[in-house]
């Protein structure tokens, strides 16, 4: 037992042995990591790590803004700094002045790529914004009924409904897609008894949503009660406008199921996992991501510097890759300042400028290239790769991880982005031969020599000029063909082999001419071809 015990204690020596020898060989880490904006990269920048470009009073400029219109700050990004201004400020105009109000946001907006609410959440978020400003002014108005209902009740459930179904409505706009746990809770509560079995939305074989205003339970159900305005079980309508009162209730009703009843539609097409998302939901969460990548990089540089691998250094640091003949050497600093660069400026401007087609066809290509170069790194010293002896310190190895991570993430945001471009419909004339110009040999120059002779072949559907049609002509003593020149669809210039001896350079005579397109249809011109004296 005692053999097995100390057996255990030197196996986990020797796991703390490099931890161990990282504290001892290099200094501990105790700078203040407060997250500024991501430098942005430039080919040839050498900078080291987590700080920032800017400090003092523009950091803290920075910060303030950033924290008051929940927006990253990006030098130079003029578009996403209106977007946050006009997400984070709402202008309306009073009595011949314009007043701004101040929307205070718990999360950061990412508009630099231009996403934003499109596709199934602009639908659902436009019933939602209609339903609201229309279905508040009712809930305003209404009164009770019930002469026993408690005054202090019925504002309570009213403040109660508005504070809910807002929160609603907002979900539903929220940047990178509204969170669908949220959004059925909030539905939930509306519509839902909390002591009831449902559950919103329905299960699968489960009984429908109720959409019966009478029948509603959850904060409207209890408002209802409340009020007096349950026609089925409670009828205190005496005169019009007690019946108009009921009715707006009911209208308000309709507004939230009929809402809810959208988001049951649409919700496939939300949340982080759908198998075909919006392009422009993804692009916000393309944009946090290519933020973290960069913000990943400023962490592997610094802690580079922590273990004496400056930024010098880093320019002379050769990385091999011996065992991945793809990837060709490059030195480290070199290839840090690839990846900052293309999360920093390279992929936002293909995003913005190629759309779909761009994501697949080389944002996607390249960031698969970037994470192999990651995670190709050797992980222990080697003849093949002799780098720094600090390169291997446990620290920088989690921040190598990490980045190695965050690559993986931007990956698996991009891999859905899909756009096939389908070739464009053929409105060209049908295939067919049309003339072949004749050869009258008295007409050529006296005396050539060619060893060939050119022909025009005139007709309509000629294919692709890499995979040109063949021309053959069939008949005793027919010309042979050296060779076929794709000129347009309409027109191929054909050579034909002349003949020293006997002469003359080609036989007299006429023949079939059967041309043979490239996707293999074909076309006999008969007696089309003739030679003269």
């Amino acid at each position: 037992m005692a053999g097995i015990i100390l057996k255990g204690v030197r196996a986990a020596a020797k796991v703390a042995k490099n931890p161990i020898a990282d504290l001892a060989a290099y200094p501990i880490l105790t700078e203040e990591v407060g997250y500024p904006p991501s430098p942005l990269a430039t080919p040839g920048t050498s900078g080291s790590g987590g700080g920032g470009s800017t400090g003092g009073l523009g950091q803290i400029v920075n910060k303030a803004v950033g924290e008051v219109l929940g927006w990253k700050l990006k030098a130079g990004d003029t578009k996403g700094f209106l977007g946050a201004l006009n997400q984070s400020f709402t202008l309306t105009e009073v009595e011949g002045h314009v007043e701004s109000k101040w929307a205070p946001r718990t999360y950061a907006i990412q508009t630099d790529l231009a996403g934003g609410i499109t596709g199934a959440q602009a639908s659902v978020y436009a019933r939602g914004k209609e339903a609201l400003d229309q279905s508040m002014p009712l809930l305003d108005g209404l009164y009770t009924l019930d002469p026993e209902a408690d005054t202090e009740d019925v504002v309570a459930l009213k403040a109660v409904v508005k504070s809910q179904f807002t929160e609603l409505v907002n979900e539903l706009a929220f940047l990178s897609g509204p969170r669908i746990a949220r959004v059925n809770q909030y539905f939930s509560l509306l519509l839902i008894d909390a002591n009831s079995t449902a559950k919103f939305p329905p299960a699968l074989g489960a009984p429908p949503l109720v959409v019966d205003p009478d029948q509603l339970g959850g904060t409207l159900g209890n408002l209802r009660d409340v009020l007096g305005l349950n026609f089925t079980d409670q009828d205190f309508v005496n005169s019009v406008g007690d019946e108009q009162n009921l009715s707006n209730f009911r209208i308000l009703a309709d507004y939230v199921t009929s809402l809810a009843q959208s988001w049951i539609n649409n919700v496939p097409f939300f949340g982080l996992d759908a198998p075909k998302p919006f392009f422009g939901t993804q692009l916000v969460l393309l944009s946090r991501q290519l933020s973290v990548v960069a913000e990943s990089v400023d962490e592997v540089r610094f802690t580079l510097d922590s273990v004496f691998i400056g930024p010098a250094e880093r320019q002379s640091t050769k990385l091999t890759y011996p065992f991945v003949p793809e990837l060709k050497a490059i030195f480290l600093e070199d290839l840090l300042s690839w990846i900052h660069n293309f999360a920093a400026e390279e992929g936002p401007r293909l995003i913005t400028d190629g759309g779909k087609f761009g994501v697949q066809n080389t944002f996607t290509p390249v960031v698969r290239q970037l994470l192999s170069f990651i995670v190709n790194l050797p992980s222990s010293p080697s003849v093949a790769n002799p780098l720094p002896a600090g390169f291997f310190a446990p620290r920088v190895r989690l921040s190598l991880d990490d980045l190695v991570d965050q690559l993986q993430s931007l990956i698996t945001l991009a891999a859905p982005i899909k756009h096939e471009i389908t070739s464009e419909p053929d409105f060209g004339l049908p295939f067919g031969v049309e003339a072949v110009v004749p050869i009258f040999l008295s007409d050529l120059p006296q005396g050539s020599t060619s060893s060939s002779i050119p022909v025009h072949v005139r007709g309509d559907g000629f294919q692709a000029p890499t995979t040109p049609a063949t021309v053959a002509f069939v008949g005793p003593g027919a010309p042979t063909v050296a060779g076929v020149f794709f000129r347009s669809d309409t027109l191929l210039i054909v050579r034909l082999k002349t003949q020293t001896f006997p002469l003359p350079l080609l036989n007299f005579g006429t023949w079939d001419v059967v041309v043979t397109n490239a996707d293999g249809q074909q076309v006999t011109l008969k007696a089309g071809f003739t030679v003269g004296p």
